[in-house]
Protein backbone atom coordinates (compact mmCIF):
# COMPACT_ATOMS: atom_id res chain seq x y z
CA UNK A 1 0.00 0.00 0.00
CA UNK A 2 0.80 3.31 -0.76
CA UNK A 3 -0.23 6.74 1.19
CA UNK A 4 -0.22 10.60 0.18
CA UNK A 5 1.78 12.28 3.13
CA UNK A 6 0.01 15.34 2.48
CA UNK A 7 -3.82 14.05 2.15
CA UNK A 8 -3.63 10.91 3.53
CA UNK A 9 -5.01 9.13 1.12
CA UNK A 10 -4.29 5.39 0.31
CA UNK A 11 -3.37 3.98 -3.06
CA UNK A 12 -2.70 0.77 -4.79
CA UNK A 13 1.22 -0.21 -5.03
CA UNK A 14 1.14 0.75 -8.72
CA UNK A 15 0.29 4.63 -8.37
CA UNK A 16 3.56 7.03 -8.06
CA UNK A 17 1.98 10.71 -7.34
CA UNK A 18 -0.99 11.94 -5.52
CA UNK A 19 -4.38 12.31 -7.47
CA UNK A 20 -5.30 15.62 -5.89
CA UNK A 21 -2.07 17.40 -4.79
CA UNK A 22 0.31 15.54 -7.28
CA UNK A 23 2.64 14.57 -4.05
CA UNK A 24 5.31 11.76 -4.45
CA UNK A 25 3.10 8.74 -2.98
CA UNK A 26 5.40 6.62 0.46
CA UNK A 27 5.32 3.00 1.11
CA UNK A 28 3.56 2.69 4.04
CA UNK A 29 2.86 -0.88 5.80
CA UNK A 30 0.07 -2.14 7.52
CA UNK A 31 0.63 -1.53 11.00
CA UNK A 32 0.99 2.02 10.31
CA UNK A 33 -2.32 2.05 8.41
CA UNK A 34 -4.25 1.31 11.40
CA UNK A 35 -4.18 4.08 13.69
CA UNK A 36 -4.01 6.57 10.55
CA UNK A 37 -7.44 4.55 9.85
CA UNK A 38 -8.96 5.11 13.47
CA UNK A 39 -7.98 9.32 13.84
CA UNK A 40 -10.50 11.61 13.35
CA UNK A 41 -9.61 13.83 10.52
CA UNK A 42 -9.86 17.55 11.17
CA UNK A 43 -10.95 18.74 8.12
CA UNK A 44 -14.41 16.97 8.98
CA UNK A 45 -14.59 18.62 12.51
CA UNK A 46 -14.30 22.58 11.30
CA UNK A 47 -16.90 22.48 9.51
CA UNK A 48 -19.30 20.78 11.41
CA UNK A 49 -18.03 22.72 14.49
CA UNK A 50 -18.68 26.17 12.31
CA UNK A 51 -22.21 24.54 10.82
CA UNK A 52 -23.38 24.08 14.59
CA UNK A 53 -22.33 27.67 15.48
CA UNK A 54 -24.09 28.99 12.82
CA UNK A 55 -27.35 27.36 13.69
CA UNK A 56 -26.76 28.07 17.37
CA UNK A 57 -26.52 31.57 16.33
CA UNK A 58 -29.42 32.02 14.29
CA UNK A 59 -31.79 30.36 16.89
CA UNK A 60 -30.32 32.64 19.70
CA UNK A 61 -31.03 35.41 17.56
CA UNK A 62 -34.48 34.48 16.82
CA UNK A 63 -35.06 33.78 20.35
CA UNK A 64 -34.04 37.19 21.09
CA UNK A 65 -36.59 39.18 18.75
CA UNK A 66 -39.13 36.82 19.68
CA UNK A 67 -38.97 37.70 23.48
CA UNK A 68 -38.08 41.60 22.40
CA UNK A 69 -41.13 42.03 20.44
CA UNK A 70 -43.45 40.20 22.76
CA UNK A 71 -42.34 42.56 25.73
CA UNK A 72 -43.22 45.97 23.09
CA UNK A 73 -46.25 44.21 22.68
CA UNK A 74 -46.90 43.80 26.83
CA UNK A 75 -45.62 46.93 27.32
CA UNK A 76 -48.17 48.66 24.96
CA UNK A 77 -50.81 46.77 26.14
CA UNK A 78 -50.48 47.63 29.46
CA UNK A 79 -49.86 51.22 28.71
CA UNK A 80 -52.76 51.75 26.98
CA UNK A 81 -54.93 49.76 30.14
CA UNK A 82 -53.45 52.08 32.51
CA UNK A 83 -56.33 54.38 33.63
CA UNK A 84 -55.61 58.01 34.30
CA UNK A 85 -55.79 59.02 37.87
CA UNK A 86 -57.58 61.91 38.41
CA UNK A 87 -55.94 65.46 39.91
CA UNK A 88 -56.32 65.37 43.55
CA UNK A 89 -57.33 68.85 43.53
CA UNK A 90 -60.89 69.05 41.95
CA UNK A 91 -61.20 71.10 38.72
CA UNK A 92 -64.38 73.97 38.77
CA UNK A 93 -66.49 72.72 35.97
CA UNK A 94 -69.84 74.41 35.19
CA UNK A 95 -72.07 71.99 33.29
CA UNK A 96 -73.98 75.19 31.33
CA UNK A 97 -71.69 77.16 28.84
CA UNK A 98 -71.48 80.57 29.67
CA UNK A 99 -72.70 83.02 27.18
CA UNK A 100 -70.28 84.53 24.73
CA UNK A 101 -69.45 88.31 25.83
CA UNK A 102 -71.28 90.67 23.64
CA UNK A 103 -69.29 93.55 22.48
CA UNK A 104 -71.63 96.90 23.68
CA UNK A 105 -71.74 100.14 21.92
CA UNK A 106 -69.39 103.16 23.30
CA UNK A 107 -71.32 106.51 22.76
CA UNK A 108 -67.95 107.81 21.76
CA UNK A 109 -65.43 106.32 18.60
CA UNK A 110 -62.27 105.09 20.44
CA UNK A 111 -59.45 106.31 18.26
CA UNK A 112 -57.40 102.88 19.48
CA UNK A 113 -59.79 100.50 18.21
CA UNK A 114 -57.38 97.87 16.59
CA UNK A 115 -58.41 94.28 16.74
CA UNK A 116 -56.28 92.45 19.46
CA UNK A 117 -53.44 90.07 17.83
CA UNK A 118 -54.35 86.40 19.09
CA UNK A 119 -52.09 85.41 21.99
CA UNK A 120 -48.78 83.20 20.68
CA UNK A 121 -49.00 79.32 21.66
CA UNK A 122 -45.82 78.02 22.51
CA UNK A 123 -44.68 74.67 21.67
CA UNK A 124 -42.95 73.81 24.51
CA UNK A 125 -42.49 70.76 26.55
CA UNK A 126 -42.86 67.84 23.64
CA UNK A 127 -40.83 65.05 24.58
CA UNK A 128 -41.41 62.52 27.05
CA UNK A 129 -39.29 62.59 29.86
CA UNK A 130 -39.10 62.13 33.22
CA UNK A 131 -37.63 65.23 33.93
CA UNK A 132 -39.13 68.33 36.07
CA UNK A 133 -41.59 70.02 33.63
CA UNK A 134 -40.61 73.91 33.99
CA UNK A 135 -44.02 76.22 35.10
CA UNK A 136 -42.68 79.24 34.02
CA UNK A 137 -42.39 78.70 30.52
CA UNK A 138 -43.68 80.59 28.06
CA UNK A 139 -47.66 80.45 27.83
CA UNK A 140 -50.70 82.26 27.88
CA UNK A 141 -50.98 83.98 30.85
CA UNK A 142 -50.88 87.14 32.84
CA UNK A 143 -48.36 88.89 30.41
CA UNK A 144 -50.87 89.00 27.59
CA UNK A 145 -53.49 90.83 29.66
CA UNK A 146 -55.53 88.33 31.42
CA UNK A 147 -55.75 84.93 32.71
CA UNK A 148 -56.87 82.16 30.51
CA UNK A 149 -59.39 80.44 30.37
CA UNK A 150 -59.62 76.63 28.60
CA UNK A 151 -62.94 76.06 27.28
CA UNK A 152 -64.12 71.80 27.25
CA UNK A 153 -65.91 70.46 25.00
CA UNK A 154 -68.39 68.87 27.55
CA UNK A 155 -69.20 72.51 28.65
CA UNK A 156 -66.96 73.68 31.45
CA UNK A 157 -64.07 75.57 31.87
CA UNK A 158 -61.10 75.71 33.49
CA UNK A 159 -59.48 79.28 34.91
CA UNK A 160 -55.52 78.74 34.67
CA UNK A 161 -52.48 80.62 35.46
CA UNK A 162 -50.79 79.68 32.18
CA UNK A 163 -51.54 77.78 28.90
CA UNK A 164 -49.63 76.26 25.82
CA UNK A 165 -50.24 73.94 23.62
CA UNK A 166 -48.14 70.92 22.25
CA UNK A 167 -48.08 68.01 19.90
CA UNK A 168 -49.52 66.28 22.65
CA UNK A 169 -52.30 68.69 23.67
CA UNK A 170 -53.12 70.78 26.04
CA UNK A 171 -50.81 71.90 28.75
CA UNK A 172 -51.84 74.19 31.86
CA UNK A 173 -50.49 75.29 35.32
CA UNK A 174 -52.73 75.99 38.10
CA UNK A 175 -51.62 76.75 41.88
CA UNK A 176 -48.33 75.33 40.47
CA UNK A 177 -49.57 71.96 39.18
CA UNK A 178 -49.38 71.48 35.55
CA UNK A 179 -52.03 69.62 33.60
CA UNK A 180 -52.00 67.60 29.96
CA UNK A 181 -55.52 67.85 28.74
CA UNK A 182 -55.81 65.78 25.50
CA UNK A 183 -56.74 67.73 22.25
CA UNK A 184 -60.33 66.27 21.96
CA UNK A 185 -61.05 67.85 25.28
CA UNK A 186 -60.48 71.40 24.39
CA UNK A 187 -62.75 73.41 22.52
CA UNK A 188 -60.90 76.55 23.06
CA UNK A 189 -58.96 79.04 24.85
CA UNK A 190 -59.65 82.53 25.80
CA UNK A 191 -58.74 85.18 28.44
CA UNK A 192 -60.80 87.03 30.98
Amino acid sequence: MKRCPQCLFLYPDSDEKCDFDQTSLEVVDDSALEPVATRPKKRRVVPVLAGAGFILVVLVGALYFGLSQQSRRAAAATESSIPVQPSSTPLPVTLAPSPSPVPSPSPSPSPSASPKASPAISTAHTRATSDPVSTSGPGMGTRQGGKPVIMLTSGGKIDADEVWRTKDGVWYRRNGIVTLLKRGQVKNIATR
